[in-house]
């Protein structure tokens, strides 16, 4: 199990060394606040696409349209969790201001509960007692990654947080529960005015199978992907960063959020600056003795789902 002071030694280790290269590292850290702007910008026009579709060629198109929904409230999600950080604007005000306004109530979030409870993760790295993803490790491994997959992914309480979100959490108070449920009042009320009553009932039930069904399957596919399988002993034994291209990759870690071991070495690093930093990282000798670094989900002896079955070492 990680202790507190194996975190900050991995942290400490990788950063003397950064600093020892001088100043090269500091350009990770420039924010860009257009950006996610623009990202969550194009985020939402898709997801209406996709409701539009739906009500103008039919149902038939709404299997497509819960893939790509489901895809964007990952990518959304991705854009809130630098938002927990402060990784959109400086600012903590404008910033929380524009996570509160269009990103943690769509996602039924919570912004100062995510933002606690993901600094725990953080801090608390793979503690039973303090790490709030830690997902069970199972005593027998089975013989082959799915099975592993399979338990977590029907697991009553992972499915209740990816479809409710903070609104199933006894850990985010009641005032915070009924801001999220005002906020989806407040557009739906101005949807229905501006779309009508067809657009928003479709919306709502896009939006809510998403979530119950290739968001929940893609967001634990992905919790996996960050730790599981590994061993709990600091950062660098127990995270993972995922340098993967294709289609794979737009589905799964879309925002760049395979880089879960670039992040939690320097979380100040915006989503859009973390492959620049990974291959920066690569070059510091605690990175590159130490890392769990994956570049294939599926295929090869390297690839992430064969740390979930027997024979992995570990």
């Amino acid at each position: 199990m990680t202790t507190h002071s194996e975190v900050l030694a991995d942290l400490a280790a990788l950063r003397a060394q950064l600093r020892d290269r001088g100043s090269e590292h500091l350009a990770l850290l420039r924010l860009t606040p257009w950006r996610p702007l623009v990202d969550t910008a194009v985020d939402w026009v898709l997801v209406v696409a996709c409701i539009h579709a739906v009500v103008v060629l039919g149902p038939w198109f709404a299997p497509a349209a819960i893939v790509i929904i489901a895809n964007r409230q990952r990518a959304l999600g991705n854009i809130l969790h630098d938002a927990g950080h402060r990784n959109l604007c400086r600012n903590k005000h404008w910033n929380d201001l524009m996570a509160r306004a269009f990103l943690a109530p769509l996602l039924f979030a919570s912004l100062s509960g995510y933002r606690e409870a993901h600094f725990r993760h953080h801090l608390e790295l793979g503690t039973r007692s303090g790490d709030p993803d830690l997902l069970p490790i199972p005593e027998h491994w089975p013989k082959h990654w799915s099975a592993s997959y399979w338990r977590n992914i029907l697991c009553w309480s992972t499915w209740k947080g990816s479809f409710a979100g903070h609104l199933a959490s006894q850990d985010v108070s009641l005032p915070a529960k009924f801001f999220i449920l005002g906020w989806w009042v407040l557009v739906l009320v101005a949807l229905n005015e501006l779309a009508g009553a067809e657009f928003t009932a479709t919306f709502v039930l896009l939006w809510l199978a998403a979530r119950a069904t290739v968001f929940h399957a893609i967001t634990t596919f992905r919790e996996m992907c960050d730790h599981f399988g590994l061993r709990p002993s600091g950062i660098l034994s127990f995270t993972r960063d995922m340098v993967c291209h294709g289609v794979w990759r737009v589905l799964i870690h879309p925002r760049n959020n395979g880089y879960h071991l670039t992040h939690h070495l320097l979380p100040a690093v915006p989503y859009y600056r973390l492959p620049q930093a990974q291959r920066l990282f690569e070059q510091m000798p605690a990175y590159r003795d130490h890392a769990t670094m994956c570049r294939s989900y599926f295929s090869g002896t390297k690839a992430v789902t064969r740390a979930w079955q027997a024979g992995a070492a570990r």
